[in-house]
This record gives C-alpha cells, structure tokens and sequence, in this order.
C-alpha cells in the first residue's frame, strides 16, 4: 500500500515538474519572442476577421431571430400543412432582411443632415473666428497688450486655413490621387469582409441550434456530468450579460438621439441631426460617453449661438439624468450586477488596454470574471466551511465519550 502511494506520489511530482517546465517554456516565448507572436496573432486575425464581423452580427441579431422565429412557429402551428422545415431558414432570411432594412433607413435618414452640417460648418468656421475676436476684442478693450494679442491670433487663423487650402491641399491633389488606388483596395478589402460576414451570420443564424448542441456535447465529454453542469451555467450567464448589455446599450442609444433630435427640432438649436447622431452614438459608451458626445456638440453650438449653446446644454443634462435614472435602469437594469466603482475600474482598464472595443465590452466582461470568481470564492468557503464540520465532529464525539467515562 505504502508502495502504491509512493508511486502516486512520484508520479504526481513527475507532471508538476513537467507543467513547470513547459509553463516555463511557454513564458519564454512569450516575453522573448512577443513581436513574433503579435504579427501572428495579427495575420490570424486579418484571415478570420470575415468570420469576427458574422459572428459579432449573428450574436447581435440572436435575439430578434429567436423572436422571428418563435413567432412563425405559433403562426403556423395552428395550420395543418405548415412548414415546419422551412421556418428556421425564413427567421433567418426575415432577420438579415429587417436588419439590413434598419441601417439603409437610418444611412437614408442621417447621410444628408450629417453632410449638410459638415458643409455649414466649415463655411461657418472664418466668420466665428472673426465673431469670436469681435467679441473678445469687445471684452478686453482696455488691455491694450491682451486686444493686439487677440487680433494678430484671429488674423492668423483666418489667414491660415485658406492659405494652408491654396499650399497644402490644392498641391497634394497628385498625390491624393495617387492614394486612391491604395484607399480603393482598403474600401474593397472591408466591403469584401463585411459581405463574407453577411453570409457568415447566416449560416451561424442557421446552424446556431446545431453549434450549442455540439458545444455541450464537447463540454460533457471533456469535463464529466459535474463540471459541465457548472460550466454550462455559467455560459449561460456570459451570454445573458453579454446580450443584455450589448443589445440594451445599442437600443438604449438609439432612443437617446431620437429624443435628442426631437428636442433640438423643438428648440431650434442648429445641427440637430449630426449632434444628435454625435450624442447617440457616444452614449453607447458607459460612464463618459455622455460628457465625450456633450462636449463637442457644446462647441459647435456655440460657433454659431452662445444662447443656443447654453439651452443645449441645459436639455442635454436633463436628457442624461433621464437617461441614467429612468430609461438606462429600464432597459438594462442590473444585468451586470457590478457597483459604479467596478463600472470605471472595468472601463479605465479594458479601455486602456483594447481601445475603443475595450470600453465597449469592458463592463460585460469584467462582470461574466467578477462572477466566476465570486464564485469559486463562495466554493472554496463552503469547502473549507465543510472540511472543519467533518473536523469538528469527531472531536465533539470524543468529547462526549471522555464526558461519559468521568
């Protein structure tokens, strides 16, 4: 017996060393040979990014195929020759179609305000310089110093933009031309993986049933009844936060510059539907993005109105409390569970880390580890909990019988 055990024990020693090793190995190449790994990390990603843009497409419109498709299948239900096998190949197609029917109809919709605001704003960029001095001119008159300071700053920046149009641009139009083939083959290249994304997200759509059922199969067979059990949990829950936050974010937002839109119609502030698109799309992003939309806008606003500027402001406030104290709650809730300290630690980290896509799934991702370790804490402590009752109970026992014999 004390043999066998020795020879456990052997063995047990011989694979630790064995994982030390190769866990030794693995971090030399890691930290002497990084650049390499990074461009292969970087070729790998350039061929599967086709397959990146479906999956992320697919994983976006999961809920509303799902919908689609549980609705076809009460529809047809009540009719005798209804086609069974037809109605998760129609969800699909019904999905892809309403998706690509959504932004055609906002690209309509936005596309020529957005443009339209960018022309007016640059036409409008000489004669704000030449307000603004006015009125800092104005202001400063009796600093005589600070007022020559004012007019040779504006006279530069009025001189300087149409002189730096006449040397720099006009001139490098050749060169411009020149890079067009290079901007050609970058617009074809993104086009041609957004298509093959297109076509991906169909078939994830389609085969998304089939994938889970393989999914858990591999997890069954690799972990056993217990652990997959476990891990199956918490999958579901990763795609819980993840589809809750992602989709409520995106839905959240879009309300959010309607709204905007809306209200800067009604109070007639300039550039309602690029500010309003500017707001959206920065709200998306948790925490700042409400102050990184509001502050350019405020500037913009103010080229043309300082009064306007300060109603923008004003409704813009009162728009994000709404946003953070009854529609946000609303469509989100407390799907990530993680207090406002986490929110910034989660997005100042995966932001600082991964750039703009950090922010975005900074939170959801920093939930689905704060909940896998909050659990294996909770494991460990009932364990531990456990191992000292089973400790505990002999000793009381003998306890009990040393109590007797006296």
């Amino acid at each position: 017996m004390n043999r066998k055990k020795a020879k456990q024990n052997y063995i047990c020693l011989m694979l630790a060393l064995f994982g030390a090793a190769a866990m030794s190995i693995v971090l030399f190449f890691v930290i002497f040979r990084f650049d390499g790994i990074a461009q292969t990390f970087h070729k790998l990603q350039n061929v599967l990014m086709p397959f990146i843009i479906g999956t992320v497409i697919a994983y976006i419109l999961k809920p509303s195929c799902n919908f689609i498709e549980e609705k076809l299948t009460a529809f047809f239900s009540e009719r005798k020759k209804a086609p069974v096998k037809l109605i998760p190949g129609l969800s699909v197609l019904l999905t892809m179609v309403l998706g690509l029917a959504v932004i055609l109809i906002l690209l309509i919709m936005v596309l020529p305000a957005l443009l339209d605001s960018i022309y007016s704003i640059l036409r409008l960029i000489p004669s704000s310089i030449e307000a603004a001095s006015d009125w800092l001119l104005q202001y400063f008159d009796d600093n005589e110093t600070l007022s020559n300071y004012i007019s040779e700053l504006a006279e530069s920046f009025s001189t300087s933009i149409p002189s730096w149009i006449r040397t720099n641009v006009i001139p490098n139009i050749e060169v411009l031309i020149g890079n067009i083939s290079s901007s050609v083959s970058g617009v074809v290249s993104l086009f041609s993986n957004v298509l093959i994304g297109l076509i991906a997200a169909i078939y994830i759509l389609g085969s998304r049933k089939k994938f889970a059922s393989q999914a858990k199969l591999v997890n069954y067979s690799l972990f056993g009844e217990k652990w997959s059990g476990r891990i199956l949990r918490e999958v579901q829950y990763t795609d819980k936060v993840f589809s809750g936050y992602i989709n409520g974010r995106l839905i959240d937002s879009l309300i959010i510059g309607i709204i905007c839109f809306i209200g800067m119609m009604i109070l007639r502030i300039p550039y309602a539907m690029l500010i309003s698109v500017i707001v959206g799309v920065t709200n998306i992003i948790p925490f700042f993005g409400p102050y990184i939309g509001a502050i350019p806008s405020f500037l913009l606003i103010l080229m043309v109105s300082p009064v306007k500027a300060v109603i923008f402001l004003i409704f813009v406030l009162i728009l994000q409390q709404f946003d953070g104290n009854i529609l946000g709650p609303r469509i989100l809730g407390n799907i990530t569970g993680l207090s406002s300290f986490w929110v910034l630690f989660a997005i100042l980290t995966f932001g600082g880390l991964f750039g703009f896509i950090g922010v975005i799934i900074g939170v959801p991702v920093f939930a689905v580890i704060y909940d896998i370790i909050r659990k294996l804490v909770k494991y460990g402590v009932t364990r531990r909990a456990q191992a000292s009752e089973k400790t505990c109970v002999p000793q009381a026992e003998n306890a009990k019988h040393e109590t007797d014999r006296q």
